[in-house]
Parts: C-alpha cells; structure tokens; sequence
C-alpha cells in the first residue's frame, strides 16, 4: 500500500503578532520560528504529494508579513522535500535554504 500525504497549513496558528493577515486570528499561537521548523521536520519525514497554505488575508495585513511567512512556509516544504529525495540528512539547527 502507497501512502501519500497533503499537508495543508491554517496559517491562523501562529500568533497574530507574527501573522496578522489572517480572518480568524489566535492569541498564543505559534511562532513563526517553530512553524517553520515544524514544516520542515514534517515535510522531511512524511512522503508529501501536495502544499496547500490558506486563511491568509493581505487585507488585514499592511506589513505583508503574514504572506511573507506563507511564501517561506511553502519554500521550506518544497526544500524539505527536495533534500529528502537528494538522500540529505535532516538537521533541526540547519536552515534548509542555506547554501553551505
């Protein structure tokens, strides 16, 4: 049996002060540090066939920060992905876009 995963990310789990632009936002979510990790970690180790990042609102966001942090979010996914299937080892202290 093939098993293949979708991941699909509410970005209304981080913190409103790091993702305002968000239609239903949480106080006491997550960082954008931790999500990002958490993105990696899971992209790494699930066999992902498919990023899907929503509840992202540009309009109740004038910083843009909030689609910043989902931009990021699908980068690190697609490098995750991308390091899994090149036979990379995964390190939780190494930024995946980091070249060296």
């Amino acid at each position: 049996m093939v098993v293949m995963v979708s991941f699909y990310l509410l970005i209304l789990i981080v913190d409103p002060g790091m993702a305002p632009g968000t239609g239903t936002p949480e106080p006491g979510g997550m960082t954008s540090r931790e999500l990002l990790e958490a993105v990696r970690r899971i992209c790494f180790e699930l066999p992902i066939v498919g990023v899907d990042v929503v509840e992202v609102a540009p309009a109740y966001d004038n910083s843009d920060i909030t689609a910043i942090l989902a931009n990021r979010v699908v980068l690190e996914a697609l490098s995750a992905i991308a390091l899994k299937k090149s036979g990379g080892k995964y390190s939780p202290t190494r930024n995946l876009l980091d070249r060296n």
